[in-house]
């Protein structure tokens, strides 16, 4: 039953054998590969649910909300999240025409958003290490104006590329959205070839310059604002936590243009291998994201200190009347902590 789950109902499938990809194999072999594919995409996608819904909370339980960096990584998950569950619903194959274009559209709205995100995530970040040349972290008084301002980017700018793409599949369709003939090919995650380059491609391109240039100046600033630390033991500890922050924003930024590029590739060349390719690493790449940004020395940390914490008192710590606990606080989880108290 398995084996035969994903290559009957998913759209793309059904032709591994006649286009080539799994030519050269008996039956029974690629049965089992098949069935292994399916195995993977299925519950891979329902991980990387549960995963970056687990990431989501853990960020909202140690926060309260006073740091920029947390906040965009927050909106980026929810994001994520969206995309990964549009995602599943479209796998066993949409027949409803309205429900495919919906779908088609959404997906492509919600992807955008996500690259949207990890910009804004990387512009914060390179600002915070050039305005920030302490390894004591100041409080920004912007924070606010700032966070709407990465919204209007992040949900806003998506709107009008969606209205560009809505524009150029009724050219293409001839006026008629709800043939979704060329959709169902994919399973109505993507749109027509031109909407999908003008309305997807190019943009998360320009995007993902935006942000290997943001990456690049981040790790020549963190250097050079490290460099200026008088004692060597402060000037260690600013290199380490910045290395450790560049490091997971490439880490995800990789993450998502892999899949981005696979997804391109498949519905662009037709190319069966870019399409399993796709399905798998679209499958898994919530789960992998939120390892990323969960999975880490700073977030782990915390939470020994938690659990140190309440197994000396018996139970968990009151929050105190004149703020949070450090154990709650969004600058401890991200990775600029505030100093203990004296």
């Amino acid at each position: 039953m398995m084996e035969n789950f994903y290559t009957a109902r998913v759209h793309g499938f059904p032709n591994l054998t006649a286009r080539g990809l799994l030519t050269g194999v008996g039956s029974s072999e690629q049965m089992t590969q098949e069935g292994v594919l399916s195995l993977v995409v299925v519950l891979g996608s329902s991980v990387s649910l549960v995963g970056l819904v687990f990431a989501f909370i853990t960020y909202s339980l140690f926060s309260d909300l006073r740091n920029l960096s947390g906040t965009t990584l927050m909106n980026l998950l929810a994001a994520l999240f969206m995309a990964q569950l549009l995602y599943v619903i479209g796998v066993g194959g949409v027949q409803d025409s309205e429900l495919c274009v919906a779908l088609a559209f959404s997906l492509q709205y919600i992807r955008l958003t996500v690259f949207c995100w990890l910009t804004a995530m990387t512009h914060d970040m390179y600002t915070t290490f050039r305005e920030n040349v302490n390894l004591v972290p100041v409080a920004d008084p912007r924070m606010r104006t700032n966070f709407w301002r990465y919204s209007l980017l992040a949900w806003g700018a998506p709107l009008l590329l969606l209205g560009e793409a809505v524009a150029l599949q009724l050219r293409q369709k001839g006026g008629n959205l709800l043939d979704t003939a060329s959709l169902r090919s994919t399973n109505c995650w993507f749109l027509d070839r031109d909407a999908f380059v003008a309305g997807f491609v190019a943009p998360v391109g320009v995007l993902l310059v935006v942000v290997a240039l943001l990456l690049a100046r981040g790790a020549a600033m963190a250097r050079l604002t490290a460099g200026l630390q008088v004692e060597r033991r402060a000037r260690e500890r600013m290199r380490r936590r910045r290395r450790l922050q560049l490091c997971l924003f490439i880490k995800v930024t990789l993450l998502l243009s892999t899949v981005a590029t696979l997804g391109a590739l498949s519905k662009l060349t037709g190319i069966n291998a870019f399409w399993v390719a796709f399905n798998v690493a679209h499958g898994l790449q919530g789960i992998a994201v939120a390892l990323c940004v969960t999975c880490n020395c700073r977030v782990l940390k915390i939470y020994t200190r938690t659990l140190r914490r309440r197994g000396s008192n018996g139970k968990t710590r009151l929050r105190p009347p004149g703020g949070p606990s450090k154990s709650t606080s969004l600058q401890l989880l991200t990775w600029e902590p505030s100093p203990d108290s004296v």
